[in-house]
């Protein structure tokens, strides 16, 4: 026999099936498809950006090594002039000129044979190892002829630290002049015992053009470096090999010297994976520092390469080395690599003149950054749903006790009756839904009951809705009405919404008589830094300054960005005095700051403070003539008019 219950049961259970559970099922649907909506959008977001980041990647590094390409082939093109005019030399066995007089040579006490003083033009050093007959000091004294062209390269290109010709014989003249090369080299300098002069000779190199060495250390005492190297032949007899060097140090400062976007790093290495040279994010990322110079305890005997932990394809971290050698083989430009658990994009371009490849490391999670900060404010907006969604089934199920105890007392009369008349027919009643039984009220009540029931539904369902869209697009609106008011570079309010500030403290002062001032400033010889450095520099000084003007202004004041390099605070209940105060210690502030790159700038201020009558144009007029007075007075100063 079927167990029976109570009304109060029944009508509850009828409630809760007809009611709260579709209901229920309904919003568990909606936010499960809200959360897998947001992530479907968030992964198609991340890939867009990846594939936008990507491309440019590609082009800001393509653009890098196409110059680095060219300064090379700049040096190979003067190492080109010097082996022309050192052939010349070596051809013509009369040639004998001394443009800066006649040098001085002597005997150290070591044996070395060596040039005395500096004349202006290079060093000589003779090994003690060579003879010195009447033709070794003729070619030495008459040498002389070549340091005019050594002299000008070095001293017109930056990038170049020396220039020397080495010959068969053990003879060595450089530029700049080495006061004392016979206790710098030693006793003894064998040539063939070193890459700059071997790998420029016939068996390695048969072309006889100019080569490029790896990184090794310089016996001269200039550090680490590179070389550009090339034979010097007289018919088929090699005299010797000339160069050029690029200081590790030199390279870092002159030719990977370029700021990248999205906090990049970047590093070169040779064909064989040996750091040439690298900025100083990667030095942290592969836990090494880069070797530019050196403290010489005794001389350089023979050539002394990098350690072999500095070849990124023989790294003691199994996975670095791992993942570089895959993409070393690939030769793909962009491709993806963990170190530490972090995941980098990875961009390589290989310079065509050298065989040297530039690799670019830019963290993954810093270009996702936007996209996860909104993803995790989506998340925000769903909980907070689930919240009141479970707040509002509390008080729904409440509702749904009190309001079936209600009905028990309403409808336990009709049912009695309806007992009574129906008794003989109870059996088949149970199995049949609640149906219409004859008697007026509860068939009503059973009636108005189903029409409840769908009434509420449909209402929760539009209510819940109703929220839930109120509550994205007051977020929406707040998010574009910051940022329509917001600097988009520095994070300081735009012009736009300095002139509102403007207009409320003119109204204010007018009726509360409450004294304001206003303060503009601008960076002296701003526009030097974008024509030098690229605009990628000037905008990182814009931020910096941006940053101290947060850092050094009180909370009352309200900074912004004016335009261009100017900068506007708008600072309420302050007078002359105050101004005054506020700008010298933002000048001394900006003045005392490093920047990064470009060091130490300076910036000039204009201040005025409101006056009865005033209209804003007037108090900006006013500001902007201050200004000039001051960068007319020479700049990093604070001028004041009324």
């Amino acid at each position: 026999m079927k167990k029976s219950i109570n009304i109060q049961s029944m009508i509850y259970r009828n409630y809760l099936t007809s009611s709260l559970v579709p209901i229920f099922t309904i919003e568990v649907v909606l936010l499960l498809l809200y959360f897998i909506i947001n992530l479907y959008i968030s992964e198609k977001n991340q890939l867009a950006l990846l594939e936008e980041v990507t491309q440019n990647l590609q082009e800001i590094t393509s653009r890098e090594v196409t110059n680095i390409n060219n300064q090379l082939k700049e040096i190979s093109r003067y190492a080109v002039l010097i082996q022309r005019d050192h052939e010349a030399f070596f051809s013509n066995v009369d040639a004998c000129f001394f443009p800066h007089g006649e040098p001085e040579f002597g005997v150290h006490e070591n044996s070395v044979y060596y040039k005395l003083k500096n004349n202006g033009g290079g060093s000589l050093y003779y090994s003690g190892s060579t003879v010195m007959g009447d033709a070794e000091k003729f070619k030495a004294r008459c040498s002389e002829i070549l340091d005019p062209l050594l002299v000008s390269i070095v001293e017109t290109v930056p990038i170049i630290t020396q220039a020397y010709l080495n010959t068969w014989d053990g003879m060595n003249r450089i530029y700049p002049f080495m006061p004392n090369a016979p206790a710098q080299y030693g006793p003894v300098l064998q040539m063939e015992e070193f890459n700059f002069y071997y790998e420029a000779d016939a068996r390695h190199n048969p072309e006889r053009k100019p080569v490029w060495t790896g990184a090794y250390l310089d016996p001269a005492g200039q550090g680490w470096m590179v070389s550009n190297i090339f034979p010097i032949y007289r018919d088929d007899f090699l005299e010797g090999v000339s160069g050029l060097d690029v200081t590790i140090d030199s390279f870092v400062q002159n030719i990977l010297n370029s700021s990248f976007p999205w906090n990049a790093g970047t590093f070169m290495v040779d064909k064989n994976g040996m750091i040439l040279a690298m900025q100083e994010k990667v030095e942290q990322l592969i836990k090494l520092r880069e070797l530019k110079t050196h403290v010489y305890n005794e001389n350089i005997k023979k050539t002394v390469e990098k350690p072999e932990e500095y070849n990124i394809l023989m790294s003691e971290n199994e996975s670095i080395k791992s993942q570089m050698q895959r993409i070393f083989d690939s030769k793909d430009r962009i491709s993806e690599m963990s170190i530490d658990g972090v995941i980098y994009l990875v961009s390589q371009e290989i310079v065509t003149e050298t065989g040297w490849r530039m690799i670019t490391l830019i963290e993954e999670a810093l270009i996702f950054s936007p996209i996860n900060k909104l993803k995790e404010l989506s998340k925000k907006i769903g909980y907070i749903a689930i919240g009141v969604m479970i707040l509002f089934y509390l008080i729904f199920f409440l509702f749904l006790l009190r309001k079936s105890r209600k009905l028990t007392a309403k409808i336990a009369t009709p049912i009695e009756r309806l007992s009574t008349l129906t008794r003989g027919l109870g059996e088949n009643l149970k199995t049949k839904k609640l149906e219409a039984v004859g008697i007026d009220e509860i068939d009503h009540l059973s009636q108005n009951f189903n029409t409840m029931a769908i009434e509420l539904e449909t209402r929760t369902d539009a209510l819940v809705n109703s929220q839930l869209r109120e509550k994205m697009r007051e977020k929406e609106v707040e998010i574009l009405e910051r940022l329509a008011v917001t600097d988009r570079l520095t994070g300081l309010y735009n012009r736009r919404k300095l002139d509102d500030i403007l207009t409320g403290e003119s109204e204010r002062t007018k009726r509360f008589n409450n004294p304001y001032g206003i303060v503009l400033l601008d960076i002296d010889h701003f526009k030097s830094v974008n024509d030098t450095y690229g605009h990628q520099v000037g905008d990182q000084v814009l931020i910096d300054v941006a940053e101290l003007l947060k850092r050094h202004t009180r909370e009352t004041d309200v900074a912004g960005r004016w335009g261009g390099d100017e900068f506007l605070i708008v600072c309420p209940g302050t007078d002359r005095k105050g101004l005054i105060k506020l700008a010298e210690t933002l000048r001394k502030n900006i003045e005392n700051h490093k920047f990064s790159v470009i060091g130490n700038k300076t910036s000039s201020f204009g201040i005025t403070a409101y006056q009865q009558e005033d209209e804003i144009k007037d108090l900006i007029l006013r500001a902007d003539n201050a200004l000039y007075l001051a960068k007319g007075n020479g700049r990093n100063r604070v001028e004041f008019q009324w």
